[in-house]
């Protein structure tokens, strides 16, 4: 032995080398064996470095793979260090509604903006909640209904573009299309400025939020190295980094142009105030006018930019996603949209021909089978997926589902994780199935459903996404007949092999902003319900694609002579009058 230590001593780089494999087994054991979170089974790695997180991410599998972790050890899954992941029913009330400062965010939360984060990133909880009292009202609903015009005015320009590819009977991606209307609508009640994007098809004017939300997602899952990661990878010469960076950037500069435009059009308007009373509240403008409750002062023009970026990161993606996912279910249970389309018929009033889709306050109150629809979207695809970490506090632990947790350990709960629990949810959670909500046992736990989180710092745009939800899907199926375009895909609906098959995420789950209908397949769909009229309005002739709305002549048209269904594959003689016909009702009418 002494004769080992006088030939180490000798040798420093060999006595190096066995002292750092020494001190790396020694912790690798403790980590195992004697660490206070070696109770609860998990990965190997996981148990040892935070670079195995990192890594989940990185490919786009974290919370599916920390879904099958639990599917294999239990309630309890060690997936970092200092890390759990729970899954049990009585962690979601304390951690997320009950425990307010004593579980606050940890440190994974830095990597979304420590020097300057916006409400979403805020870790402080006294600052975080005067920062959301500052934008409560722009997010609620008596702030929606007045905004409803700008809603409104999208939904036409999205049923528009439907109606194109119907009239030329072309297969689409609607899930694109519902993405290009939400950042549109996104444009417009945050900035007072649509992006485009749907009047153009021009994709180069899509915010790249995906970028953001990976690198976010990977810096923070090593804590102990976010801040140097964010120092000094921006300088490593790789091109799929840099194009993170860039992709960060963009957003970035978006946010920032949209304050300076801002602030100078509210400068302009104290000047003139004709300008004035044109200007319109947005929540940007409520953010710039906002004071602190207790000093008065305004945000920085760097708080006004950051919260800016949130908006373009948040509200660009989850929205359409989610609308886009409901109608990946409703494709692959047709027998569910066509209840659905039942109730809508039956519950709603024909839209009127100035009126692009139904009202906030209808959409949702009347619809309790949608509603149920909606719900279980919620649950069994949520999109916002990562795994919502908070710190344990108390030096003492805390008590869930019956097992330990000591102070200091980071808690997790994977809303994916957790809505697919078969001991909350049954052994049926993997099957889109509305019903199950009006079962009392299940109609009791939604309110622990966390697609949009829970408690205080649940998402503050819940209110817009689903509004959004409901308007255009309510909207859409009363106008319009969906169809997957895959023949074999919707032969194998027919025979029920997407029963318990949910679409993968692996893209969609940190930001992406389409699902990959090349290699998911869905969403394609065709319209079974537009149809060209010539109408008759006295001796001027009108032709259109009447998808939406009544007969396109005017109020004295009393005539469709000829109805086509795409284009005239399938023409017929009929004679209506204009106020009680509309295309769908034509589309029963001749059987088609």
């Amino acid at each position: 032995m002494a004769q080992l230590i006088a030939e180490l001593l000798s040798n420093p780089a060999q006595s190096m080398v066995v002292t750092s494999l020494a001190i790396v087994t020694i912790y690798i054991i403790y980590q195992r064996y004697f660490h206070p979170l070696a109770q609860f089974p998990g990965p190997f790695l996981a148990s040892v470095t935070d670079l195995w997180q990192v890594n989940q991410f990185l490919t786009f599998k974290q919370p599916y793979y920390l879904t099958a972790l639990h599917e294999r050890y239990g309630p309890f899954v060690r997936y970092g260090p200092d890390k759990i992941s729970v899954t049990v029913e009585d962690a979601v009330p304390l951690l997320y509604q009950k425990g307010g400062r004593m579980f606050p965010k940890t440190e994974f939360y830095d990597a979304y903006g420590a020097a300057h984060p916006n409400v979403f990133g805020m870790r402080d909880e006294a600052k975080h909640s005067v920062r959301r009292r500052h934008m409560s009202h722009s997010f609620s609903m008596a702030y929606i209904k007045g905004m409803e015009v700008y809603l409104d005015q999208n939904i036409k320009l999205l049923k528009d573009n439907i109606a194109t590819y119907c009239s030329s009977g072309q297969a689409f991606d609607l899930t694109q299309l519902l993405h290009f209307y939400v950042i549109d609508v996104l444009g417009e009640l945050a900035f007072s400025q649509s992006f485009g994007v749907q009047e153009t098809r021009d994709e180069g004017r899509i915010p790249p939020v995906k970028e953001h939300s990976l690198l976010s997602a990977a810096t923070g899952a090593w804590p102990a190295m976010t801040f140097r990661l964010k120092r000094w990878l921006p300088m490593v010469p790789l091109k799929s980094l840099r194009a993170l960076f860039q992709g960060r950037q963009a957003c970035a500069d978006l946010a920032a142009k949209c304050v300076e435009r801002r602030l100078q059009d509210l400068q302009e308007a104290r000047d003139d105030e004709v300008l004035a009373e044109t200007q319109r509240k947005d929540i940007l403008t409520n953010l710039i006018l906002a004071r602190h409750p207790d000093t008065g002062e305004r945000l920085t023009k760097a708080d006004l930019e950051t919260e800016a970026f949130g908006f373009i990161i948040a509200g660009t993606h989850t929205t359409s996603a989610t609308m886009s996912l409901l109608f990946y279910h409703f494709l692959h249970a047709p027998e569910l949209m066509t209840q659905c389309i039942a109730e809508i018929d039956e519950k709603l009033p024909e839209l009127q021909a100035d009126q692009p889709a139904y009202p906030v306050a209808t959409a949702e109150s009347s619809l309790p089978f949608l509603r149920g629809c909606v719900k279980e979207n919620f649950r069994i695809t949520p999109v916002f997926t990562m795994p919502l970490a908070r710190r344990v506090l108390d030096p003492a632990g805390i008590s869930l589902g019956g097992r330990h947790v000591p102070g200091g350990t980071s808690v997790a709960i994977c809303n994916h994780a957790f809505h697919h629990d078969p001991a909350v949810w049954g052994s049926d959670h993997n099957v889109f199935r509305p019903s199950r909500w009006e079962e009392k046992g299940t109609a009791e736990r939604s309110r622990l459903l966390m697609h949009f989180g829970l408690g205080p710092r649940q998402c503050i745009g819940k209110t817009v996404a689903t509004t959004n939800i409901y308007k255009v899907v309510s909207t859409l199926l009363k106008e319009f007949t969906f169809e997957l375009a895959d023949e074999q895909e919707r032969k194998d609906v027919e025979q029920g092999l997407y029963r318990e098959r949910i679409p993968s995420m692996d893209q969609l789950a940190y930001g992406d902003t389409e699902l990959r209908l090349q290699q998911y397949k869905v969403l394609e769909g065709v319209c079974a319900r537009s149809f060209q009229f010539l109408c008759i309005d006295g001796t001027v002739e009108t032709t259109g694609v009447v998808t939406h709305a009544r007969c396109p002549g005017a109020a004295h048209c009393g005539e469709v002579r000829s109805v086509g269904r795409g284009g005239g594959e399938k023409a017929v003689e009929l004679t209506t009058s204009h106020q009680v016909k509309r295309s769908r009702d034509v589309v029963r009418s001749l059987n088609l």
